[in-house]
């Protein structure tokens, strides 16, 4: 259920916040954009919608360029690089920055167009800064697009640098080294700066955002927590800045913070956002995982943190999660050795919303969504009219996924998950938390679906699985001279009749197996889905009965 807030710097709550953190849809139109396109491109999919905030950073990849022509010394307004004969970097970059010097050149704000036509559409308008972002730069560090600048290629001291990520996993460290570190107040100063004018050039805005999750990572490795209060510094001239400029205007002025998802992930990058809440310093906290959705996200102790300050809680969703399946995607099952992102469905998108709304959150803010269209085929938008709310998504199709292990960023995110996991004759317990009241749903429920990818799977194993100590029957064993999967087979479980409790389930797994196969070749679990269906009109129209659900 949706938390009440006691009133705070905020003039209203917000159902879902929609970002475009990349200026992504300036660069989807040839050159040169009109004013009244590049307004439709940045906000038509979201009119109508429970969109109530778009946030949007101060220029594309927003990390060292700006939109508009700029005063901080060590940030650039893309246009003059482009003139100057900066490189490209990629023809997305080429068109953006056209688009804008062309919209420039006639006399016109980008940033105000699409700020003018948030607030006539009746959103709030925000200004977002990357802290840390690394689109700009090589594998060897070397400023190879548009989105870098001079400051950042002439001040190498500027950076975390090799001797400052040697502590670190390599796969860290092949990015983590090209980061600047905050440790340097020149760095902040920048970063304060930009917040500062922006805010200053547009005081219709609503609100100012700080992006600590592009990219995260601030401090050489082990400096963080004495270096925390230096960040602390930063939000609190931030808060004190807006707080000035918001008395001139006779209004108050929002901040924001988009951060680890974890209270702990934070405090490791040296982020004190437990302070930041306590002190008031900030208005809301964006918890947020990087690219990979984590599918089991609680923000229960975000929630618990706020308490009842006026701190709102706004729980991040992801476009895309991390999988060992190739569903969904143009690639052949024995293609896929590994892992690959994939977008998510729109039921596991309703699952992690229902999940949010259930622990407490404030609100949702959904992330990257504008970008899905483009990278994975999907368009997101539709879903925009059933996260706003609890009640909405009470009896819509959701699908709870649990998050794979992937190691990106073990600085700040978590590395124990419970699959993949070898299987043996005795059992592994995997949880699952459903928020779906089923007993309740009755004859609303049209189908509970347990599903399970093994890898390496043989008609010779013996699969057992329980779900809450209650044994399940396997709708596809494999048999006997029928055709054998790929190096990956899912298995299908029907339990709606005897359906997942609302909160905490527990999934048990075995097998048995010959004993060469078990010596040489691990079964493995690669994933795990519980399929939530309901019946029209709550849920989406099916086909009449016959039709198979799995196809």
């Amino acid at each position: 259920m949706e938390r009440n807030k006691p009133a705070g710097r905020l003039h209203r709550d917000y159902r879902v916040i929609w970002v475009d953190d990349s200026g992504g849809a300036i660069a989807a139109v040839n050159p040169p954009i009109t004013p009244a396109r590049l307004a439709h491109v940045m906000l038509g999919g979201v009119v109508g919608t429970t969109v109530d905030a778009f946030v949007c950073t101060v220029g594309m990849h927003a990390g060292y360029t700006l939109s508009y022509p700029t005063q901080v010394e060590g940030m650039e307004f893309i246009v003059d690089r482009l003139e100057s004969g900066a490189v490209l970097g990629s023809a997305d970059l080429w068109r953006g920055a056209e688009n804008l010097r062309s919209l420039w050149a006639e006399g016109h704000d980008p940033v105000r167009i699409v700020m003018d036509e948030s607030h006539r559409l009746g959103m709030d308008f925000w200004l977002q800064l990357r802290m840390n972002d690394w689109h700009h730069v090589d594998e060897e560090g070397a400023v190879c697009r548009l989105i870098g600048s001079r400051w950042y290629e002439e001040h190498s001291e500027y950076l975390i640098g090799d001797e400052g990520v040697a502590d670190w996993p390599e796969s860290l460290q092949a990015s983590l080294r090209y980061f600047q570190d905050f440790a340097h107040e020149e760095v902040r100063r920048v970063r304060f700066g930009v917040a500062r004018e922006a805010m200053t050039r547009y005081p219709e805005a609503d609100g100012w955002e700080y992006d600590f999750m592009r990219c995260p990572g601030y401090f050489r490795c082990g400096e963080e927590r004495d270096n925390a209060p230096l960040i602390t510094d930063l939000i609190r001239r931030t808060r004190v800045m807006l707080d000035e400029l918001g008395e001139r205007q006779g209004r108050s002025l929002g901040l924001s913070v988009r951060v680890p998802n974890t209270v702990e992930g934070c405090r490791r990058l040296g982020l004190d956002v437990d302070e930041w809440i306590r002190d008031h310093l900030v208005d809301l906290v964006v918890p947020s995982t990087f690219f990979a959705q984590d599918t089991e996200e609680d923000v229960s102790e975000w929630v618990e943190l706020a308490g009842a300050s006026p701190v709102r809680i706004h729980a991040a969703i992801e476009e895309a999660y991390l999988t060992g399946a190739s569903l969904g995607r143009d690639i052949p099952e024995f293609q896929i050795r590994s892992t690959l992102m994939q977008a998510l469905t729109p039921e596991m998108i309703r699952a992690m919303a229902a999940r949010h709304w259930a622990a407490g959150a404030n609100g949702l803010y959904v992330f990257n969504w504008s970008s899905t269209m483009t990278t994975y085929g999907r368009n997101h938008f539709d879903l925009l009219h059933d996260i706003g709310s609890s009640l909405s998504l009470e009896h819509k199709d959701k699908c709870y996924t649990v998050m794979r292990r992937n190691g990106d960023f073990p600085n700040c995110f978590p590395q124990k998950r419970q699959v993949p996991a070898a299987l043996t004759d005795e059992e592994l317990q995997i949880g699952i938390n459903v928020v779906d009241d089923l007993d309740a749903a009755g004859e609303r429920t049209a189908r509970v679906q347990l599903r399970i990818l093994l890898e390496e799977l043989t008609h010779l194993d013996e699969v057992e699985v329980t779900l809450n100590g209650r044994v399940l029957i396997c709708a596809n064993e494999l048999q006997p001279g029928g055709r054998a999967p790929g190096r990956k087979a899912w298995l299908f479980y029907n339990v709606t009749e005897t359906p997942p409790v609302q909160g905490a389930n527990e999934i048990g797994i075995r097998a048995v197996r010959p004993r060469r196969l078990a010596d040489e070749i691990p079964l493995v679990v690669s994933d795990i889905e519980l399929d939530v269906a309901y019946r029209f009109p709550d849920g989406a129209w099916r086909h009449p009965p016959g039709f198979d659900p799995r196809t």
